[in-house]
């Protein structure tokens, strides 16, 4: 183990209540914004003899050309956001007898460009510059001389780009993660290339010595070019990116190639299945993964393992490339932000070292879909299709279930330990249409010590992070507090007082219960005696009887930068999404069944059409199934025209096994079944019936995405239940400042969030939204 402490840099960002813009205004750095106009002209920094366009996320499309014209357009990544010193360059637009020349600052790199198939001209340009580079090209045609400048920003392979300072300390781990010591202070290691088989009989793929020997001859066969079979051989990239350990696996013969020749990606089907981790950890160190993550499917988690579910075998058999990283482990670092940046610079690698990528299909549970919606929702393009299992919508919306269900738990041993079970499942919403009583309440998972030691700056550290170094409040005051704020803290900011991270929750207002109460299923007694001792947590995770409170800046960071799913891209991109019944398994049960609803309510209440998300319901749905119609969805999207709505391109090219659909697995039997889930009356809705959360049980819309409410003032023919003049009055107390009105939005809530937010590296800035410049080529004199 290796402890580092680098770069700090959090002071500035107090500054962030200050100088970020309001949801109304434009951001600073308007090269940066997201806006997706059409054609511009370059900013003073930029090269006169230049136009630039804005290209389409997606598949960098640009507003139609004038004959003559070509764009100069960066394929691997965001020009802004290139990494390890290399980007894949397009030039678009060039006819056939064309003659074109690239520069590097002023170096010629004509060399490495060649026309592809379609009749652009690809090349890789190396040897960037730390920082501000310029790429230069131009083209000699019938219509003269044409020239086409374009700006890209490099970065070290270590990040950060769109995070901010790195966090720290930070505890290297590549040596458990079998790679050996680090490097430096970045936990860095020397890239590593292992090779592995899998023999017919067994389960697991084991590692080839000697990958140009003859393989063993127990060695499986799987189809092949040209009708052949082939060996299945994979060869497994160890790597290290944006700090995280990467493992990078792909179909390889290297026994058929030998030792002289290079390695070439060419059983590669140029798909990516990129293998997101679950849980939902506060970082400090760098997550360990093994060549079996992305072999067999075996993450060695100790809960329940939804990565086994993904079929990383099967696609490694079909020719994708198979991907996880411990930095989009959210077990690891729970930073939405963080998990970007590493899938962005992971897939910038892949494309400029393996090959283009058709497509790259997220996939995974629980924090794992958290990671997948949060991806297409605000990185357009990043994923082109998603298969999350036991989805969460986002972390933040998320933590409002923890942190409600823990104080509801706390309420029950403390003030209400005669509560029946079916009662407070009726205040917690998880359990009323069951007609059953759960095994254990869905409150108690999600109250559950690991969940709710997020909360807790003593108590969420990983066990490689030294007690030494943590938190306590007397003994080490400034010690590492280990809170889901803050692992995200460079987007939260400080308390200006306490320098604690500032913390995204807020009950001021939520009446505990209201539809319980509503419906008689709880007295008005019961009703005012919950929410006068429901209580809060107070920054170190212990109860208090004050409410929890957000301020006005948080929120709208939460709402702006679209941590707070729904107001991004998320109808952008094609889901299945594997809502698997976990309501009854304990420990499994805060995957409740709502969970898929709330993305797709938001789809409803924000886009206007719920389509591009399909759920599979049931026991027995995983992503293999799904994977090949989620590929013939994806088909026809790949080469839309500029200006499509894409949103309801989506919809349109849906194919009839996307839609809705039960999956069961009765007495070994596996059917499957469309169902409307909306009418709730097919085997799914009857069987597995759909609940609520605690907060819309309060008052909350579907979408249960208000994290903190406007107030109205009590009203007494707001309830349907009654109340004594006494308990009316009483009520007026515990609310003195009213309720939440959640017939309206949250005041900071904003129509659109920002694409790509970032807020910088090492020198962080106000959250702003990344644009894909592209260069369009102006007349040379």
């Amino acid at each position: 183990m290796r402890v580092v402490e680098i770069r700090r840099g959090w002071i500035a960002l107090g500054l962030f209540s200050l100088v970020a813009c309001s949801p109304g205004d434009e951001p600073a750095s308007v090269h940066m914004h997201g806006a997706r106009e059409g054609l511009r002209h370059s900013s003073s920094n930029e090269e006169p003899e230049t136009t630039s366009v804005e290209a389409n996320f997606h598949d960098r499309a640009t507003p139609p050309r004038a004959p003559g014209e070509f764009d100069l357009v960066t394929l691997s990544t965001l020009p802004d956001a290139v990494s390890d010193g290399d980007v894949l360059v397009g030039l678009r637009g060039l006819s056939a007898g064309d003659v074109y020349s690239v520069t590097r600052n002023g170096i010629d790199v004509t060399g490495a460009f060649q026309r592809v198939p379609g009749g652009d001209v690809q090349g890789l340009v190396a040897e960037l510059a730390p920082g501000e580079n310029r790429i230069a090209a131009e083209a000699v045609g019938p219509d003269g001389r044409r020239r086409a400048v374009l700006r890209v920003i490099n970065h070290s392979i270590t990040g950060p780009i769109l995070s901010g300072p790195h966090q720290t300390p930070f505890v290297c781990r590549t040596r458990e993660a079998g790679l050996g010591d680090p490097l430096d202070a970045d936990c860095s290691i020397a890239t590593q290339y292992e090779w592995f088989y899998r023999p017919k009989a067994g389960n697991k793929y084991l590692k080839l010595e000697d990958p140009y020997a003859p393989y063993p001859s127990d060695v499986t066969l799987v189809p092949g070019p040209g009708g052949t079979n082939v060996p299945l051989v994979v060869r497994v990239e160890s790597s290290t990116i944006n700090r995280g350990i990467t493992r990078i696996a792909v179909l390889d013969d290297p026994h058929a190639r030998g030792p002289a020749a290079p390695f070439q990606a060419t059983r590669w089907n140029h798909r990516v299945y990129y293998a997101y981790g679950a849980l939902c950890g506060v970082g400090y160190h760098q997550g360990v993964n093994r060549p079996e993550t992305v072999l067999d499917g075996i993450s060695g988690s100790p809960v329940f393992d939804f990565h086994s579910m993904v079929g990383v075998d099967q696609r490694l058999r079909k020719g994708d490339i198979v991907v996880h990283s411990t930095l989009s482990t959210f077990g690891v670092q729970c930073n939405p932000l963080v998990s970007i940046e590493t899938t962005m610079m992971v897939k910038e690698h892949i494309a400029e070292k393996y090959g283009s990528i058709a497509a790259m299909i997220g996939t995974g549970g629980s924090g794992a879909a958290v990671q997948q919606y949060n991806a297409i929702n605000n990185a357009p393009g990043l994923l082109n299709g998603a298969l999350p299992i036991a989805s969460l919508a986002d972390v933040w919306s998320t933590m409002m279930t923890i942190a409600d269900c823990g104080l509801l738990t706390h309420y029950y041993d403390t003030y209400a330990p005669n509560w029946e079970p079916m009662k407070r499942a009726h205040v917690e919403g998880h359990a009323p249409l069951l007609g059953i009583i759960p095994r254990e309440g869905i409150c108690k998972s999600w109250s559950a010590p690991e969940l709710r030691s997020v909360l807790d700056p003593q108590r969420g550290c990983d066990p490689s992070v030294p007690e030494a170094m943590r938190y306590h409040p007397v003994n080490n005051p400034h010690g590492v507090r280990c809170t889901i704020q803050d692992t995200n803290v460079n987007l939260l900011g400080r308390e200006p007082v306490t320098g604690f991270a500032r913390r995204p929750l807020d009950n001021v207002g939520v009446q505990y219960g209201l539809a319980a109460f509503n419906m008689y299923l709880i007295s008005a007694a019961e009703f005012l005696d919950l929410n006068r001792n429901i209580g809060g947590f107070d920054m170190d995770g212990r109860y208090v009887h004050e409410r929890m409170a957000m301020s006005p800046e948080v929120e709208s960071i939460l709402y702006r930068t679209g941590m707070v799913i729904g107001r991004g891209s998320l109808s952008e991109s094609p889901i299945v999404d594997m809502g698997l019944y976990l309501d009854q398994v304990p420990g499994a049960s805060i995957h409740d069944a709502v969970r898929p609803f709330i993305v797709r309510n938001r789809l409803r209440s924000r886009v206007g059409l719920d389509g591009t998300q399909s759920i599979w319901r049931g026991n027995a749905v995983a992503p293999p199934e799904a994977y090949p119609i989620l590929e013939q969805w994806l088909a026809p999207l790949s080469a839309l025209p500029h200006g499509t709505d894409r949103a309801r391109a989506i919809v349109a090219a849906k194919p009839a096994g996307a839609t809705d659909r039960c999956v069961l697995l009765v007495s070994g039997t596996r059917t499957e079944m469309p169902e409307n889930f909306d009418t709730g009356r097919g085997p799914c809705s009857a069987m597995y019936p759909v609940g609520y959360t605690p907060r819309m049980v309060a008052g909350m819309p579907a979408s249960d995405d208000v994290v903190r409410c406007q107030l109205k003032p009590l009203v007494r023919s707001d309830y349907r239940a009654t109340f004594t003049d006494a308990e009316f009055d009483e009520l007026k107390a515990i609310f003195p400042n009213g309720v939440c009105d959640y017939s309206k939005r949250a005041a900071q809530d904003v129509e659109k969030s920002l694409a790509w937010p970032s807020i910088g590296g090492e020198a962080p800035h106000a959250p702003v939204g990344l644009s894909y410049r592209a260069a369009r080529s102006m007349p040379v004199p």
